[in-house]
């Protein structure tokens, strides 16, 4: 996958988990993140980022909950 280039507002009203899941949603559904695609594991986003793993998580999940990825045990997050 190519690295996430996302700049998160701090200050925002929004909260960051909120600017992540919203920004790797429409680049799911714009294709831009491929199906089958890995998702950079929760620690390397996080420091990449400079944000919370609880962050990344809370991104991962709702992206999880919503049906765009699937968590494989012992692998990762994949796009669906």
């Amino acid at each position: 996958m190519n690295e996430i280039i996302l700049n998160l507002e701090k200050n925002s009203d929004q909260p960051l988990y909120i600017q992540l899941y919203v920004y790797l949603r429409e680049e799911i559904r714009a294709n831009r993140i491929k199906k089958g695609t890995k998702l950079p594991s929760i620690r390397h986003l996080a420091k990449h980022l400079s944000v919370s793993k609880i962050t990344i998580d809370n991104a991962y999940q709702q992206l999880l909950v919503e049906g765009y990825i699937e968590s494989r045990q012992r692998s990762g997050m994949y796009v669906l």
